[in-house]
């Protein structure tokens, strides 16, 4: 766990007490390099693009931070298009969600601390129906609210007011609420929407110098994994700096 660059905003975290901790759902709470592959592979044969992406050379792209996979610039608002489109198509048809290491047992631990905790995900679709299959995977007993948002464009991937709802149903104020995600995206909602810290955890596409050095959304802090969160706000508590 890392300062991702110690802000003004970071600096004032460290004095400050969190009441609800929300969080972004794929990449952060449950896999999904699986969908991400397919979704991706899909794309870049309706692009025509050759050879196939094999899924070590995903790999391979995401790890050296190219997560266009060698696409010209050109190609890449098309490609994000057709990517999305095919992501959600592959999520809709998972049933089962496979939930990361470490999310149980932080979630819980969270839970028993007493703070309100939401998933607010660019998912589309029937919130209900998520909440039925984090039930499956007994996540949903955790969280006081879910939101899921009303299309399947880009726009999803904005959850800026998804985030102020949140903060709104919970009667929180937004500098009171934390929100942990897996990508720039989410860090650049969480700041839109006026919460107090900004996590970023690297255990989605992006890696964990992407997530810290990204020069546009910049989080307050950088996890490697859910394992490291409770040791966050522990020391956010005791306004002592992590290491």
């Amino acid at each position: 766990m890392r300062y991702a660059g110690l802000s003004r905003a970071a600096a004032f975290c460290l004095e400050r007490s969190f009441k609800a901790i929300f969080f972004d759902l794929d990449g952060t709470l449950v896999d999904i390099h699986g969908p991400l592959y397919l979704a991706a592979r899909n794309a870049l044969d309706h692009l025509g693009q050759r050879p196939p992406l094999t899924p070590e050379r995903y790999r391979e792209s995401l790890a050296r931070d190219d997560l266009y996979l060698g696409l010209p610039e050109h190609l890449r608002p098309q490609y994000l298009q057709l990517a999305f489109a095919y992501f959600v198509t592959e999520l809709d048809r998972t049933e089962r969600l496979e939930v990361l290491p470490h999310v149980h047992e932080t979630l819980a631990e969270l839970k028993r601390r007493g703070y309100a905790m939401a998933v607010i995900t660019s998912r589309p679709g029937d919130a209900q129906r998520l909440v039925a299959k984090l039930a499956m995977v007994g996540l949903a007993s955790f969280f006081d609210q879910v939101l899921t948002q009303s299309t399947n464009s880009l726009r999803a991937l904005d959850k800026t007011e998804s985030l102020k709802h949140a903060a709104a149903r919970a009667a929180i104020l937004p500098q009171a609420c934390m929100y942990v995600g897996d990508e720039p995206r989410d860090v650049m909602a969480a700041t839109q929407a006026a919460y107090g810290a900004k996590v970023a955890v690297a255990t989605g596409p992006a890696t964990f110098s992407y997530l810290r050095d990204h020069p546009q959304h910049k989080p307050d802090f950088v996890l490697s994994s859910m394992a490291e969160l409770i040791e966050l706000l522990d020391r956010l508590r005791s306004g002592t700096p992590a290491s």
